[in-house]
């Protein structure tokens, strides 16, 4: 950890779990931490700002301008409220570090509200598991502030990549990133109860074994560009999977959004053709066809 921090006085602005871990790397970091914003005062507030020998407040004041940066870390809907709170009150150049789960548009947003106020907005989105690896967890860094932001984390032993796109876009990629887990999450959680009810699980594992090797964005692109020629034939593997579970008296509730995105390649005719087409095309194909049937279009 740096002896050195490049930044000096930080405010904490939440009393959660992720505030607790990174006004830890604060504070061994050298880092002075004067002002805790919280809602409401609690017991685990109190105590963090007696750990960091902080102010705890309930709203900010003048004395803020002298603060270099502010660390943000409250739920994603509370993120733009406590944006508009605080940024009236910081000096120009104040680095303002977002690590909250917010709505992309939220933090475009803030990036405007920042701007306005001459404070350097850093959409910073963790990709990973913080009780696990504390502040060294990897971010993503976005934004006007992401650079200053990056480099300090980076100081503290966290992996940082910084994204050349607009505030807002780490946290595209982390809910990206969280539609791919959660829904593997989900469906890998169905499939091995049913393997478990089979007596199959080991055996899952052995015939899966080629989806390790074979990588995952080369399993993702494949999916895409053969779809579109065998999606009606796997529709109908899908049902028998489904049967499966009904007969092991599971609920098919991941296999049921399955079977309804296979079941829809099934109707539509504007997504079968007869010859795999490459990656790009392929998704021009579905995108289409979804801004054909959006209710917006």
């Amino acid at each position: 950890m740096t002896l050195s921090p490049l930044l000096h006085r930080v405010a904490l602005i939440g009393a959660g779990e992720v505030a607790r871990f990174y006004s830890a790397a604060l504070k061994a970091a050298g880092v002075q931490v004067p002002f805790i914003l919280v809602r409401r005062e609690s017991a685990a507030a109190r105590e963090l700002a007696q750990q960091l020998g902080a102010q705890l407040c309930l709203q900010t004041n003048a004395h803020w301008q002298d603060l270099d940066g502010v660390l943000s870390a409250v739920t994603g809907t509370q993120a733009d409220v406590v944006a508009k709170t605080v940024m009236p009150y910081l000096s120009a150049g104040t680095l303002y570090m977002d690590l909250c789960t917010a709505e992309p548009q939220a933090m475009e947003s803030m990036d405007v509200l920042a701007r306005q106020h001459g404070v350097e907005l850093a959409d910073l989105a963790i990709m990973g598991s913080v009780p696990s690896t504390g502040a060294q967890t990897a971010l993503l860094a976005a934004g006007q502030g992401a650079g200053r932001a990056a480099a300090f984390w980076q100081a503290q032993g966290a992996p940082v990549r910084i994204l050349s796109g607009q505030a807002g876009d780490a946290m595209r990629l982390k809910l990206l990133r969280s539609l791919m887990t959660k829904g593997l999450e989900a469906l890998g959680i169905e499939t091995l109860m049913l393997a478990e009810q089979m007596g199959l699980r080991d055996e899952l594992y052995e015939v899966l074994e080629d989806l390790n090797q074979r990588g995952l964005q080369d399993f993702m692109e494949s999916c895409l560009r053969s779809h579109l020629v065998h999606g009606v034939r796997r529709r109908d593997e899908v049902l028998q999977v489904r049967r499966q579970l009904d007969l092991a008296g599971i609920a098919p509730r991941v296999t049921n959004g399955v079977l309804d995105f296979f079941e829809h390649t099934a109707q539509t005719e504007s997504l079968q053709r007869s010859q795999v087409v490459e990656t790009k095309e392929s998704l021009e194909v579905f995108l289409e066809e979804a801004r054909s049937s959006s209710p917006r279009s």
